[in-house]
């Protein structure tokens, strides 16, 4: 099986996404033949990745405005030569770039190559907390309290769109996923690759401190969907019973506005000394940091499906607490590591945190973090549900016999 994907290979810009590929390529590299169409330059972790797998890769120029992707008919070009080209059996885009997403079905439709796209979280909308069955009425929800002045001009030139999700071939890669597209936009080719992500639990541990410094922990890509500023009234009503309670923050901000925004919110509510910001960390240096916290804050409010950070909380042996929404019920609703309290309630979630924080508590849900992510400790499996989910899109292509083949693929019509 030929495989040729197409992703940004930085982590720091492109996170989960990239760095479930950093971590899966060199698995997924000895089980099919792949290359990659990389969006830019490679950062230290995606070339140390692209060096141990030996993939084929064309780095192409990649930028863009905000949302949108910068000199797109130049790039689709250039993504239709490289195909052209090398002729795979099936096109990937790593995550869900909507201008490509749109522009390249086509463009291959003309080559006779078929192409899926792996969706990290939901088009257009990040993953909004009490979700209907319609998209438009989810979308008109949404628009009041969105602030970015290019994520209207992104929503509002691009809904026309959205019909595409209802026949563009999908990998789904979690239950949450899975839960609001097929909620959204039933009927497209579904192939779910499940685990499809992984820690590597033995660094971890390797890199655990001795003693706590931190009675809390946040991690996360610094934005407000990821619950920052909900960390500061947490802290806030933590204090209240617990004076001394400090917490570290793991990440790099959204931008220069986010991060002057919540310095300034940070100071306004006494909390300097209470927060210590860590900044952008990986390997080692990430885990000991957050391995020298008790427990882990993530208020996350729209942006997550998944969660690689919390995962990693839970390697750590750190019980975590969340607000409820789909991906903390669909992904960790049968663990008692993760707690979750009402939607947007900081008091509830400080409250909740004292609690872990007891002795007892403490111990029992490091033990419980610990299993849980014990389930989540294999890339190679990680590859080999990715693989699996690539054979059942081709499937029907290739007019394969094999039974459970072609019922791998779920259309909803069907």
């Amino acid at each position: 099986m030929r495989i040729m994907l197409i992703s940004d290979v930085d982590v720091e810009s492109g996170r989960g996404p990239v760095t479930r590929l950093a971590h899966v390529l060199p698995h997924l590299a000895r089980r099919a033949e792949v290359s990659l169409i990389a969006l830019g330059p490679a950062d230290a972790v995606c070339g140390r990745a692209l060096a141990d797998s030996e993939v084929s890769t064309r780095v192409v120029p990649f930028a863009l405005d905000g949302w949108r992707v910068r000199d797109l008919p130049a790039l689709v070009d250039r993504i239709r030569e490289a195909v052209a080209q090398d002729r795979p059996d099936l096109v990937v885009l790593y995550r869900e770039i909507w201008d490509l997403m749109h522009a390249l079905p086509p463009v291959l439709a003309r080559l006779g190559v078929p192409f899926a796209v792996m969706p990290h979280s939901v088009p257009f909308l990040d993953a909004v907390s009490r979700p209907t069955r319609s998209f438009t009425w989810d979308l008109v929800r949404r628009l009041p309290g969105e602030r970015r002045g290019h994520a209207w001009r992104y929503l509002l030139t691009h809904v026309h769109q959205v019909g595409l999700m209802r026949t563009l071939p999908r990998v789904v890669i979690n239950e949450t996923v899975d839960h609001y597209l097929e909620g959204y936009f039933p009927g497209a080719p579904t192939a779910r690759a499940i685990p499809g992500y992984a820690v590597d639990l033995s660094a971890i541990t390797a890199a655990q401190p001795a003693e706590t410094r931190y009675d809390v922990a946040f991690m996360a890509k610094l934005t407000k969907g990821k619950g920052l500023f909900d960390t500061l009234r947490v802290m806030r009503h933590l204090r209240r019973v617990r004076p001394g309670a400090r917490m570290v923050v793991i990440g790099s901000f959204e931008s220069r506005r986010v991060e002057r925004a919540y310095l300034a919110a940070r100071d306004r509510l006494g909390l300097r000394d209470a927060i210590h910001l860590a900044g952008w960390l990986t390997g080692d240096e990430k885990y000991r940091l957050l391995g020298s916290a008790r427990t882990f804050c993530y208020p996350s409010r729209s942006a997550d499906t998944f969660s690689l950070c919390l995962l990693e909380a839970l390697g750590c042996g750190l019980p975590a607490v969340c607000y409820d929404v789909p991906f903390a019920r669909l992904v960790y609703g049968d663990t008692l590591a993760v707690s979750t309290v009402r939607y947007g309630s900081a008091r509830a979630m400080a409250r909740r945190l004292d609690q872990l924080l007891t002795d007892e508590a403490q111990l029992r849900g490091s033990e419980e973090a610990l299993r849980f992510a014990s389930r989540y400790c294999s890339w190679s499996t990680v590859a080999d549900a990715e693989y699996a989910a690539y054979q059942a899109l081709l499937a029907p292509r290739h007019g394969a016999s094999a039974h459970g083949q072609r019922n791998n693929v779920r259309n909803s019509r069907a």
